[in-house]
């Protein structure tokens, strides 16, 4: 090999090697991209994804969380990613030790410490297509939904022995009662109109509850002796809610263009949200049994993207920040997504307080629950179906 040959094969090597370096930084480690948030891409296959576990995520500067952010202490974020893989159904245990979820390829149910680490499958049962998951008070069983040939099914799966028992195929809706009891509500739509069932988790002792000419209605449980209804929302009518104390006649509850209703535990207090005729988010309101109102708040979100603390005291939402769009029915059709800060609101008062703004991620928050020491935060990533923890101050 000649001098000259040999020097040009050097200079391709020093090419390749300094091509796949770049390559590396730029589409591995993220130095460069940009993402939808405007931050530094920070893993190629989930953007803005951030890290797991006690890791935590980036910051606003796009440092690693714990770095030095200039001002002579460390940038620290609350904001954790601990399941990277898209999750669906999130909840914890009844001691709150551990996480449960289904993963949506697959539908296997998994549980994880609440870091995200250990991860162990408790269930062989796949179910692909899975949709919605609605867990029992105690999180013994959950009710699955998902859709096979075009078509919705629905099961109960009890999370000790993973036995599963199929729901009628007109069932919809699944909704547990809020006591020991394990009864599970659906509703039955019938070509004279619907009504709603009640039975036991293996689908024996079924009672109709209520009945009604109204084609579509979705049902609340949010105790023991009464039942809520509404009509679908959206911006287009009001949508209409009522009542039902079982065994009684229905009366009527509030009225609002985008209704969504969300009572705490105790059922004392429900969270309303709606929106005006254009289409646009109007502040929370905290209303009674009655239908009356409690109190105002200046937080204009969706009671999808809330959840009430244990005492019913408090509630926590993301909130979009300069939300587009005609909503809530194009949030709801996925034709657009939020980006949201996080806050909770006193229910005495409605006066609320940021828990978390400063996030230097873009977050569509959905699936909220909390422990009950009110130390967490848990919420799905609606935009990649990641889970998420905030550590709550």
């Amino acid at each position: 090999m000649t001098r000259i040959t040999k020097t040009i094969v050097l200079c391709a090597a020093i090419i390749l090697v300094a091509a796949i370096g770049a390559v590396v930084y730029f589409y591995v480690l993220g130095g460069g991209v940009v993402g939808s948030n405007g931050q530094p891409r920070s893993f190629i296959f989930f953007p803005g994804g951030g890290e797991s576990g006690s890791e935590g995520v980036g910051n606003e500067s796009g440092q690693p969380a714990g770095a030095d952010n200039g001002t002579g202490g460390p940038a620290t974020t609350r904001f954790a990613q601990i399941i990277k893989e898209p999750a669906i159904g999130a909840t914890l245990t009844q001691d709150e030790s551990k996480i449960l979820f289904y993963k949506r390829a697959g539908g296997n149910l998994f549980s994880a410490d609440l870091n995200g680490e250990n991860q162990e499958n408790l269930s062989n049962l796949t179910i692909v297509g899975l949709v919605d998951v609605v867990w029992s008070p105690d999180r013994s069983m959950a009710a699955l939904s998902y859709l096979e040939d075009r078509t919705m099914r629905r099961l109960i799966e009890t999370v000790a022995t993973t036995t599963t028992v199929f729901l009628p195929q007109n069932a919809a809706g699944p909704v547990w009662a809020p006591d020991i009891s394990k009864r599970i509500g659906y509703i039955d739509r019938g070509n004279s109109g619907v009504r709603f069932v009640a039975s036991d988790p293996r689908g024996k002792n079924i009672q109709t509850l209520h009945t009604s000419p109204v084609p579509d209605i979705t049902a609340l449980w949010p105790e023991k002796s009464t039942l809520l209804f509404l009509t679908p929302p959206t911006y287009l009518a009001p949508s209409l809610s009522f009542l039902l104390p079982i065994g009684k006649t229905a009366v009527s509850y509030v009225s609002a263009r985008g209704l969504g209703l969300l009572p705490n535990g105790l059922a004392t207090i429900t969270a309303k949200s709606s929106v005006d005729a254009n289409g646009t988010l109007l502040p929370l309101a905290l209303v009674n049994k009655s239908g009356q109102l409690i109190a105002e708040t200046r937080i204009a979100t969706v009671v999808d993207k809330c959840v009430w603390n244990i005492t019913g005291e408090a509630l926590y939402c993301a909130v979009p920040n300069n939300p587009p769009g005609f909503l809530p029915d194009d949030w709801y059709k996925g034709k657009i997504s939020f980006s949201d800060h996080f806050v909770t609101i006193d229910s005495r008062t409605g006066i609320s307080a940021d828990v978390g703004t400063d996030t230097g991620q873009s977050f569509d928050a959905i699936n909220l629950f909390l422990d009950s020491k009110n130390q967490y935060l848990f919420f799905i990533n609606k935009t990649d179906s990641t889970l998420w923890r905030l550590e709550l101050q």
